[in-house]
């Protein structure tokens, strides 16, 4: 069963996990939307889906890589994220993404144990990638490499108020900028001999700036972004497929008016497990979570602790 085509086109659907889960610090607004890059290179004339929800927890408060006994400072982020891919030919296609977010912040005062809390929820920006396969997926070889760019569009706001205030860069929907986005990705596969594929994934945001204050010498622009993904997973003759990957994410200090602002930037790795739940046709269900093991952070940040996602896959012809 291994030998088919189908076979192999689902084992790459379904666990491209290359951007499975997102990491997300207190230092980033919005939605996550470099590492929510679901889909690879898509086959000419067929249009692919990933619908995803995900919890991210935020309750670890750490400086530099020492983490703090900090329970003052709460967030969780919920984000649905609708990403389409269109084959335009056998070598390129087209990605878009969609985001929705919301945004709950606790934060306890130290004096007399009040919380002050507060949700914010929206559009969040969006992604436009053009993607071309270097070496396009065969039967034969099993080997698929692929580059892409694209841009960040900022369609979400970011200037909501509380109180007549303006909300801090990070609890906004949207970055309100423009970014550059580069990406790659490249798999292998071992059918029949194991069922096994093993991929690899890079990206790089190049951030703009978004002028918060109206002052266009005193912009404000969120650091430049690096993700790099390594797993592999495994396909059973049931129906749950596994995997298993590695993700390093580093970011630069955030600036506003040229100059870095503290406690922003630094460095993370976690590891992300996933399992996959085939089902009849062309659609595919996979949850997967995500857990940190290493953090360098510049400065005191609160930061993910963990995060919890599912995403369905479907394919029409």
């Amino acid at each position: 069963m291994f030998t088919k085509i189908p076979a192999v086109f689902l084992l790459m659907l379904s666990l491209v996990s290359h951007q499975s889960v997102r990491a997300q610090a207190c230092c980033s607004a919005g939605t996550p939307l470099l590492s929510s890059l679901e889909l690879p290179s898509t086959a000419r004339g067929n249009l692919q889906f990933a619908l995803t929800y995900e919890y991210n927890a935020l309750r670890d408060v750490l400086s530099g890589t020492r983490t703090l006994e900090d329970d003052a400072r709460r967030r969780v982020t919920h984000s649905v994220l609708l990403e389409t891919s269109y084959g335009l030919s056998s070598t390129f296609s087209v990605s878009a993404l969609l985001t929705l977010v919301q945004q709950e912040r606790r934060i306890a005062s130290p004096f007399d144990g009040t919380e002050s809390q507060l949700s914010v929820r929206g559009i969040g920006d969006a992604v436009v990638l053009v993607k071309h396969s270097l070496v396009p997926l065969n039967i034969f070889s099993q080997l698929e490499v692929t580059i892409g760019g694209g841009a960040k569009i900022p369609l979400g706001s970011s200037t909501l108020t509380s109180g007549g205030i303006l909300l801090p860069a990070d609890m906004q929907p949207g970055t309100g900028a423009w970014d550059g986005i580069l990406w790659a990705y490249g798999s292998k596969g071992f059918l029949p001999t194991v069922p096994v594929n093993i991929f690899a994934t890079a990206s790089y945001r190049f951030t703009g700036t978004n002028d918060r204050f109206g002052v266009d010498h005193e912009a404000y622009e969120f650091g430049n972004e690096f993700i790099a993904s390594i797993g592999a997973g495994y396909r059973t003759d049931m129906f749950l497929d596994f995997s298993l990957l590695a993700r390093y994410r580093h970011t630069t200090p955030d600036e506003f008016g040229g100059s870095s602002i503290p406690n922003t930037g630094g460095d993370w790795f976690y590891i992300i497990p996933g399992i996959n739940v085939k089902s009849k046709g062309n659609l595919t269900f996979r949850t997967s979570g995500q857990i940190p093991v290493y953090r360098n952070l510049k400065g005191t940040q609160l930061t993910t602790s963990f995060t919890v996602s599912l995403t369905a896959f479907y394919i029409l012809s």
